[in-house]
Order: C-alpha cells, then structure tokens, then sequence
C-alpha cells in the first residue's frame, strides 16, 4: 500500500530526474564536483535517486529539506555518488509566503552563494566554509536552493541543539571573525565594490507592515514569558524595567527594524542568522577527545549588512548557556576579536586598525546589540530546546486560537527556557546600570 510519505518522496525523486538534474549539469560546480567533462551533458545519465528528509532533530526549518542521494554516469566511466541538500519552500498560499518573506530569504540566499561569497573569496584568496552552491530558482511563489551537503567534507551540525561548549563557541566565533573582518576590508578598500555586491540584498525578517498571525501571536507570548520568568528569578531586576523592555519588544516588528538598520561606521556584512542552527563543526581527536576544529556557517537567507556584533549577541544568546557566555566571555570575545583584526590587517595591509574597530568601540556596540539578541532568544529559545513536532507546512496551515498559542508558548522548553531567558535579562540590566545606558531613548512608545 502506497503511503502519502512515498507519494511524497516518488514525487520529488520525478521532479529531481525530470526538472533538476538538468539544471545541475548545467552548474560548473556540480560537473567540477562529479568529474563531468565537456560542454555537452548528453551522454551523462542519472542512474539512481534516493531522498532522506532532514527533521528537526537536525535543525529548526522553516523549509521543505531532504537529502538526495544520486548516482551519476557519464560514458564508460564509473558512476559517482554524491550527495545533495534540496531546501524548497512548502506549498504555501501566497499571503503566507509573502509574510514569512520567503522571496526576500531566498533571494539573499541566491545572491550571497552567486555573487557575495565568490567576490570575498577573489578579494582574500580565502575560501571561506560554506556549502558548495548548486542551484537555485525564485519565483513568485515558491522558491529552491540546492547545495552539496557539508558532510563530505566531514562537516556535521553539533549533537548539542543549544547551549555549545566552550570549545564550539571559540570555534565558531574564530570563524565569524575572519569573515566579519574580510567584510570590513573590502569596504575599507574597495567601498564601491562592497556596496556594489550588498546593494541588492533585502531585509529578510522586518520589510513588512503585517506579521504572519502565528509568528505575532510567538513574538508577543515570548515577551509575556520574558517578564514573568524574570519577576520570578530575578526579583532583583526593577520593575519598571522588566516592563519596559518587554513593552519594546513586544513589538518585534518596528523594534528589530532599529536594531538591524545599518549604522556606519559599524557596518559590514553580517550572516543575521548566526547560531547553532546554522553552524557545523568539524571534528578532530585532540588529546584523547573528539573536540572541534573548524566551524562552517550556512543558511544565508538573512545575510544583511549590519553591526557585527548582530552576528556577535545572538549567537551567544542563542547558542550558549549562562555557564559558558558569562564565565567564559572574556575568552570568546578575545578569541573572536583577534581573528577579526587579523583578517583586516591581512586584507587590507594596514598596521593599524580604524578607531571603530577598537576592543571597546566594539564591546559598546556589544552592549547595544544586547537588547536584539534577548528579543530573538525571548520567542526562539523554546524552540530550539523542544522543537515544534511536524512540518512547517503543517504548523502555518493551521488555525491556532489565541489561547492554544500562548499555552504553547508559555511552557515550551520548561524550566530551563525560564531560567535562561530570566538571566539573560539580569545581564542586560547590569550591563546597563553599569554603564549608564538608555535603551528605551530611541522608542518613544514606551
């Protein structure tokens, strides 16, 4: 008996035979990648299609992914097997791919494998870890990216879905350095180059008027959430504080269109998605134990140029525990800091560094990002530790009541979510005692 999951699959492997493969032979990474040889791809035959479809034991999705296994002929030659990552849109109505953005994430994707990574890697002579680029197609309602899949070359996403050692945390962070400074580089010497190559990128989360429905009602159950966990955990944080800043991001529209506007001199290209999620690690044997040792960034639906430390304080906030980020924060942002010096300097044979890329130019800037990565961490914590079981296909075509929402949201995670959002606030609050900072001047509806 045919089930509605082999319907699926046979489905898919048609349209992978009959629409794609076509389209692959025509990619000079895809015939590099595979051996193919010549102008013509006539004689190249598909020999054998198998799917896996990645769930969210792997990473939280807003796509359609799968795995495709193919094996591939051309001639008398022995056949090659490869392995693809196919992220497709689901069927979705219009009004809701339009609402959750999917042309202006696909289109950032296609535009950063084709045109802005390949530009940075011929500006440094630097190839950065990302996946190889295959395919990709936007139209006005659905939208693909093909990809080889980073496991062959012993890339894997970390076993941990969130709260990374300190070992994954300096890695990653090394990585994001390098291509923090690269950016920086270009645009200090080459700004009409640089401009050139991000002017088309689109605001991938705030260039709306209206949230899809269940995406609001999440923002503002998470800011709900945020307040109640904090009076619970952390009395000692005021009031009119914790009601303030939950007010602001309540409205995670107008709010994250602040934080993310590009403010110069900090400006460069940012990966805006930059977590666990969107990371693998390469692993080595490092003193009897398996410790990483490279890190490669993915996902480049929302790259965007904006602060550096937007990549900076969200992966903290949403990668790393209280433990780690605050024990161990001198550390990572040294371990980052150096690397991004470092790939300035290089690319940019200057000794000396600009003043706004000093230590604590940037350590500023980290205190004024912080606000942003709590609002994301406030709604996307939850589902990160207990993802959303199901398809997303399944979720947004559903009717949630209002009720059912703020259920979800208020539990999602449990305790831990509480504990960890809680303390994230009473580092923001010290911080901004501390230092004296005015988070609220800029939003005058509060």
């Amino acid at each position: 008996m045919t089930t509605a999951q082999d319907e699926r699959i046979n489905g898919e492997i048609d349209w992978l035979k009959c629409t794609l493969f076509p389209q692959l032979l025509a990619n000079k990474n895809f015939r590099t990648d595979n051996a193919i040889d010549g102008a013509t791809t006539d004689n190249v035959k598909l020999l054998d299609v198998q799917l896996k479809f990645i769930g969210s034991e792997e990473a939280f999705m807003l796509t359609t992914c799968y795995r495709a296994i193919i094996k591939v002929q051309q001639n008398d030659k022995d056949p090659r097997t490869t392995t693809l990552v196919v992220k497709k849109t689901p069927n979705l109505p219009q009004v809701t791919f339009d609402a959750i953005q999917f042309g202006a994430l696909f289109s950032n994707e296609i535009l950063s494998y084709n045109n802005i990574l390949p530009a940075l890697e011929e500006f440094t002579g630097y190839r950065f870890n990302v996946p190889r680029f295959y395919y990709g197609d936007l139209q006005s309602c659905s939208a693909i990216v093909v990809l080889k899949d980073f496991a062959a070359d012993n890339f894997c996403v970390a076993k941990q879905k969130f709260n990374l050692s300190l070992e994954h945390a300096l890695v990653a962070l090394k990585t994001l350095g390098i291509f923090h400074g690269t950016g920086f580089a270009l645009k200090y010497k080459n700004p009409a180059d640089f401009k050139r190559l991000t002017q088309s990128l689109r605001e991938p989360r705030y260039d709306i008027t209206e949230m899809h429905p269940l995406w609001e009602m999440i923002t503002k159950f998470g800011a709900e959430r945020l307040g109640i966990s904090t009076r619970k955990y952390q009395p000692q944080i005021e009031e009119s504080f914790i009601s303030r800043y939950c007010k602001i991001i309540s409205d995670f529209v107008a709010f994250g269109r602040k934080m993310v506007a590009p403010v110069e001199p900090l400006a460069t290209l940012c990966h805006g998605d930059y977590l666990r999620n969107n990371i693998a690690f390469k692993y080595a044997e490092v003193d009897s134990a398996e410790k990483p040792i490279e890190a490669l960034m993915f996902d480049m639906q929302t790259m965007r140029v904006s602060s550096p430390m937007l990549d900076f304080a969200t992966f903290l906030s949403l990668s790393t525990y209280a433990a780690v980020r605050c024990k161990h924060f001198d550390e990572i942002f040294e371990e980052y800091y150096t690397n991004l010096v470092r790939a300035f300097k290089e690319h940019t044979n200057e000794e000396q560094i600009p003043e706004y890329l000093s230590r604590e130019f940037l350590l500023r800037e980290y205190w004024r990002l912080l606000p942003y990565s709590l609002s994301i961490a406030s709604h996307f914590l939850m589902q990160l530790m207990e993802p959303v079981s199901g398809g997303m296909e399944e979720l947004f075509s559903r009717e949630m009541a209002s009720e059912e929402v703020r259920e979800d949201s208020m539990h999602r995670g449990g305790e831990a979510v509480d504990l960890e959002i809680a303390h994230q606030m009473k580092e923001l609050y010290d911080l901004v005692t501390k230092h004296n900072i005015d988070i609220f001047k800029d939003f005058d509806y509060v």
